[in-house]
C-alpha cells in the first residue's frame, strides 16, 4: 500500500516538473520572439532630436526630471535610464533628465527698452520684472526704461526679479486751481478748459440765499496745486426739477445748430452725469449742421458743447 502511494507521488512530482518546465520554455520562446532594440545614447542631445530618435525606434519617451547644469545647455538630455547599449523591448519607455541651463543667468541690458518690450526681454532669460517706479522725465519718452537693478551682465539666481526704473514722459504743466465758487456754471467751464484741467463730477444742491446756476462747492480747494488734466469736482445751486432760465423743454434732448460758413468745424459734446463726464462727441462737421443727443429722463446731468475747443453751449437736466 505503501508502495503504491510513493509511485502515485512520484508520478505527480514528475507531471509537476514537466508542466513547469513547459510552461517555462513556452513563455521563453514567445518573450523572446518579441521586437527588441538596442537603447540609442541620447545624453547632450537635444530634447526635441531625443524624441524623434526613440520615436523612430518605437520607443516611449518619459522626462523623468529637469535639472540645472552648467555643462549641458538648457532643453538638452543630461542622463537617460535604460543606459545606451541596453536591449530592451519595442514600446518601453525611456526616461530622460532634461537639463534647465545654468541655475544662474545674465542680466540682460534692458534700458531704452519700451517697458512691455522689457518684461518680454526678462522673461526670455529668465527673469522677472520687480517693482516699477515712474518718474517724469522730459528727455526720455513714455514707458522707456531708464535705468535697471541689477545692472546688465551681472549673475543672479533664474526668476530673480529685476526692478526697473521707468520714464513718465515730460511733467505735466501745473497750475494753481481757480476760484470757481459763486461763478456762472459757463465761466466756471471757461475757467476749467483755460487751466487745461477736466470736469469730473456735477452735483446740485439748492441754497435759496444764492443765485442759480452758480458754483457753491468744488475739489480741488481755491489755490491748490493741480496738473493739467486732474478732475475738478463742482457743486452748483439747483432748485431740484427746474429748468434752465429761458428754457422749457419738455423733453430731455440737447441740439445745437453750427453757424454757418465755409469750412467744417471741430465740435465735442461732453456730458456730465452718472457721478461721471464723458464725450458724447467728438469731430468734424459741417457749417450749419445740427448736433443733438438724448438725455435719461429723471436724472441730474449737464452737457457742454464745444466748437473749435470754445465753450458754446452748456445746459442743466433734472
Amino acid at each position: 500500500m505503501i508502495r503504491w502511494i510513493f509511485k502515485y507521488l512520484v508520478l505527480i512530482f514528475v507531471f509537476c516538473a514537466v508542466a513547469g518546465l513547459s510552461t517555462y520554455f513556452t513563455l521563453s520562446f514567445f518573450i523572446q520572439s518579441e521586437d527588441t532594440v538596442l537603447v540609442p545614447d541620447l545624453t547632450g542631445k537635444n530634447a526635441v532630436a531625443a524624441l524623434e530618435t526613440l520615436s523612430a525606434l518605437e520607443l516611449n519617451t518619459r522626462v523623468g526630471a529637469k535639472q540645472y547644469s552648467t555643462e549641458v545647455p538648457e532643453y538638452h538630455v543630461i542622463a537617460q535610464k535604460p543606459a545606451p547599449g541596453r536591449s530592451i523591448k519595442v514600446n518601453r519607455e525611456v526616461s530622460l533628465v532634461i537639463s534647465r541651463g545654468p541655475s544662474t543667468v545674465t542680466v540682460p541690458d534692458v534700458k531704452n527698452q519700451e517697458l512691455d518690450q522689457a518684461r518680454m526681454t526678462l522673461e526670455q532669460k529668465g527673469l522677472t520684472a520687480g517693482t516699477v517706479t515712474r518718474v517724469y522725465d522730459a528727455n526720455t519718452p513714455r514707458r522707456r526704461i531708464m535705468a535697471q537693478h541689477p545692472a546688465p551682465k551681472d549673475g543672479v539666481q533664474r526668476s530673480s526679479p529685476v526692478n526697473l526704473l521707468v520714464s513718465a514722459g515730460p511733467r505735466p504743466k501745473a497750475y494753481m486751481m481757480p476760484d470757481l465758487r459763486d461763478k456762472f456754471l459757463d465761466e466756471a467751464m471757461l475757467s476749467i478748459e483755460s487751466h487745461q484741467i477736466s470736469l469730473e463730477e456735477l452735483k446740485s444742491v439748492h441754497d435759496p440765499s444764492k443765485p442759480e446756476n452758480t458754483v457753491t462747492g468744488q475739489a480741488p480747494p481755491p489755490g491748490y496745486r493741480v496738473e493739467a488734466g486732474a478732475p475738478v469736482r463742482l457743486i452748483i445751486n439747483r432748485r431740484p426739477g427746474s429748468r434752465q432760465a429761458g428754457r422749457d423743454e419738455k423733453k430731455p434732448l440737447f441740439s445745437h445748430r453750427l453757424a454757418p460758413g465755409f469750412l467744417k468745424q471741430r465740435v465735442r459734446l461732453e456730458m456730465s452725469g452718472f457721478g461721471a463726464h464723458m464725450v458724447l462727441y467728438e469731430g468734424l462737421m459741417d457749417p450749419g449742421a445740427v448736433i443733438w443727443a438724448i438725455v435719461p429722463e429723471h436724472t441730474e446731468a449737464a452737457v457742454f458743447l464745444y466748437v473749435n475747443g470754445q465753450l458754446v453751449e452748456s445746459k442743466i437736466y433734472n
